[in-house]
């Protein structure tokens, strides 16, 4: 057995021990999120990875500085040293006490944006409440593509961990590399598709001014499963019934005809 002395036990600790960061700035354009931060007393680091669960992303916002420089409030995270080598950091998650939901009851889950925004879905035992504030826009919308198939080889690549677009480090474990997008027949990551739902013909959205449906037809329905308002692909409205189920004829007002509703005779 080897002695221990206060000297080297300190720097096993320093080695191979993890350490505190504040999050200076994420880059979230690589294939691994990476982040930059400071860690001890004039130890500052970037590019470090940052993985995160898959099927769930975020993007911390930057830390905010003082006029000499210095961060004043920022994320923050725990790194770990693989093997022990202080070249070679990984990150943790990543929290905000600046914008942390808080103050939740056992069992809940949540998703958020900054605190200002006021943005979150919340999962309590009452039930799932998506909010936003009304100058944001709630939107689901059903996108005018097809989905397609989750595997990353195209015909012709070449396959294994090792291929482009994976990340690699050199054999001391400093240094990386990390492509982004298409490379070697081989697709990585996704990005967003949200200018897609925006411009998608099938949706429900919620604004301050308006609530707005759309799709190739819409229905208004009770739990018996039975539509009672159907606007139709002949630009026709149909009170009572789905158009085709029974005998319609245009609604008649003071004035004359309706022009483009019917209600169901009978």
């Amino acid at each position: 057995m080897h002695r221990a002395t206060p000297l080297n036990t300190s720097i096993r600790a320093y080695t191979a021990g993890g350490s505190r960061s504040v999050v200076d700035k994420v880059d979230d354009q690589k294939l691994m999120q990476e982040m930059g931060g400071n860690f001890m007393a004039n130890e500052t680091r970037a590019e470090i990875e940052a993985p995160q669960n898959y099927g769930f992303t975020s993007v911390v916002f930057d830390a905010e500085k003082g006029q000499d420089g210095k961060v004043t409030a920022s994320a923050e995270t725990f790194i770990g040293f693989m093997g022990g080598n202080r070249s070679f950091p990984v990150s943790g998650p990543m929290d905000d006490r600046r914008h942390r939901l808080y103050k939740l009851d056992k069992g809940d889950t949540a998703l958020f944006r900054g605190r200002g925004d006021k943005q979150q879905f919340h999962l309590t035992t009452d039930g799932g409440f998506w909010s936003a504030p009304q100058d944001k826009t709630l939107r689901m919308a059903m996108l005018d593509q097809d989905s397609e198939s989750n595997d990353s080889q195209q015909s012709g690549g070449s396959s294994g961990s090792g291929g482009a677009g994976a990340r690699t480090r050199d054999s001391s474990g400093g240094g990386s590399s990390s492509s982004s997008g298409q490379q070697g027949g081989q697709k990585r990551g996704q990005e967003s598709v949200k200018k897609d739902n925006q411009k998608a013909k099938r949706f429900v959205e919620v604004t301050a001014d308006k609530t707005r449906l759309a799709g190739k037809t819409s229905h208004m329905m009770l739990d018996d499963d039975t539509t009672y308002v159907h606007v139709n692909t002949d630009k026709n409205v149909y009170l009572g019934a789905e158009a085709g189920k029974g005998s319609f004829d245009f609604l008649a007002t003071m004035s004359g005809p309706c022009v483009n509703t019917k209600g169901k005779i009978g």
